[in-house]
């Protein structure tokens, strides 16, 4: 149970709030991409004037327009969306001037969970069933799943989460791949490792702009969602998975949350006028 929780939450189950777990909505319906959810993004966007590599550094709402400091200049807007992951929020890598330590106290109960991905190549890959998935171990939560054979391809995806994603994201990706091929091995002889390449590793608790994968609520801490949504002053906006009641850790979660900041922020102006 524990290793499965690690897969759902990033987290073990003594670290994730019960009342938080059974708010979640699970719809059944969950779309992998082919392409990949950047392409997914990138097409829905397409028509939006987007800068990247311009951090946000501060938020200024202290007067009659917020402005914004990014790494290539200053920004003045009558309102704003903040959708970052709540860890970087907790760690207030955007400082708000004043400051917002509700916001932030709201952040630090939603601590993102680690759930890292490696992407191994496999020869012979049509000996194996198409979409089959195999743990590492039955017998301990600090184990691997292998999803064999996603969308037909010739490829194993390794999936590892929690506290053993955290270990591993420690030693450098070698300690990965050692992982996954000795959990494989165990399973499948010692022939199998030469059958296994890696392709892509991410490590999530690494990327400076996520500092982990997907939120969860520590105990007692579920109704932080609520205020990390909440709006303040009508001007500063808030959006992501975290934010999402029943809907976290998940894309449509972090989408309809953003749906739903925008409507806000158009009700907000035409109020104004």
């Amino acid at each position: 149970m524990n290793a499965v929780s690690t897969y759902v939450s990033g987290a073990e189950l003594d670290r994730v709030s019960s009342r938080d777990f059974l708010r979640y909505d699970d719809s059944g319906v969950n779309w992998r991409v082919v392409e990949g959810y950047g392409t997914v993004i990138a097409t829905h966007g397409r028509d939006l004037p987007v800068v990247l590599g311009s951090p946000v550094q501060l938020i200024d709402h202290s007067g009659r327009r917020l402005r914004v400091e990014t790494a290539h200049g200053s920004i003045a807007a009558d309102a704003a969306i903040v959708t970052v992951p709540s860890a970087l929020i907790a760690e207030e890598s955007i400082v708000f001037r004043p400051l917002l330590p509700k916001k932030t106290q709201a952040a630090l109960g939603l601590p993102l969970g680690l759930a890292d991905k490696l992407f191994l190549s496999l020869s012979h890959a049509e000996e194996f069933d198409e979409e089959i998935r195999l743990f590492g171990r039955t017998d301990r939560s600090e184990t691997g799943v292998y999803h064999f054979r996603a969308f037909g391809r010739s490829h194993i995806e390794a999936y590892f989460g929690g506290r053993l994603a955290s270990e591993l994201e420690a030693r450098d990706d070698v300690g990965f791949v050692d992982f996954a091929v000795g959990e494989l091995v165990a399973l499948l002889g010692s022939n199998f490792a030469r059958r296994v390449k890696p392709l892509k590793l991410k490590r999530w608790g690494a990327d400076p702009f996520s500092r982990g994968s997907y939120s969860y609520a520590l105990p007692g801490k579920a109704d932080c969602r609520a205020e990390l949504a909440a709006p303040v002053d009508n001007r500063l906006f808030f959006a992501g998975e975290a934010c999402s009641r029943s809907d976290y850790s998940t894309a449509h979660g972090a989408y309809l949350s953003g749906v739903a900041a925008a409507e806000a922020v158009i009700a907000s102006q035409k109020t104004r006028r």
